[in-house]
């Protein structure tokens, strides 16, 4: 071989190399960008989105039974506040990994954003009970150390089952929304929607709500 063709080949066999090398990383990348697009960068959870194209895809079935727990920590302002971000940072990973460790049967546990996570139960309210019963218990005694500092997990959960009477992903988290509020103003544990309950919850905690943007 003469040593043209020699240099030839050398160069040809070279940037076949690089070429597969970058359509390794190339292939990496989209797969860390896909990851990072419907996951929560803190806990590592579905977020917002996936978790809500998640509800849509389910809701689109009008025959299946779908349910939705919202969580919302109690006093998790007060450990920002007084203990700083990093310690609210400890208590959301902590949580998230006792929802995830739950390992609920038919269901997305994801992170809404702040001190909200949601629980998507693919199945009806018996399960969804039950999921949010024990996911409630399971925070109850989930506790976060920082020096000498004692965080516990306390939350309120509030439970609303489709009635697929036209329902969106929208009317079933404001539901949820709602019952959790009735949770919170309990004191915690678990709430489950009624139609009389928005109306309740909304004449006695009228500048606590949350405010949703879909």
């Amino acid at each position: 071989m003469s040593t043209a063709s020699t240099f030839l080949l050398a160069t040809t066999t070279a940037s076949c190399i690089a070429l597969l090398a970058r359509n390794r990383k190339l292939r990496t990348d989209l797969i860390t960008a896909r990851f990072e697009a419907h996951h929560d960068a803190l806990t590592g959870l579905p977020n917002r989105r996936a978790l809500l194209l998640h509800l849509d895809g389910l809701l689109a079935d009008r025959t299946r039974p779908v349910a939705v727990a919202l969580v919302d920590l109690n006093r998790f302002k007060e450990i920002n506040d007084e203990h700083g971000h990093t310690a609210g940072d400890l208590v959301l990973c902590r949580v998230a990994d006792t929802l995830r460790g739950l390992r609920l049967p038919r269901t997305m546990v994801g992170r809404m954003g702040g001190d909200e996570f949601m629980i998507i139960v693919d199945d009806g309210m018996y399960t969804a009970r039950n999921n949010a019963e024990a996911a409630a218990q399971a925070l109850d005694a989930t506790t976060v150390i920082l020096g000498a500092t004692n965080f516990g997990c306390y939350a309120s959960l509030g439970l609303a089952l489709a009635d697929h009477n036209d329902i969106t992903a929208v009317d079933l988290i404001r539901r949820a929304d709602a019952a959790m509020y009735a949770a919170k103003r309990r004191g915690g544990g678990v709430r489950e929607w009624h139609e009389n309950i928005g109306a309740t919850v909304t004449a006695t905690l009228p500048m606590q709500r949350r405010r949703y943007r879909f």
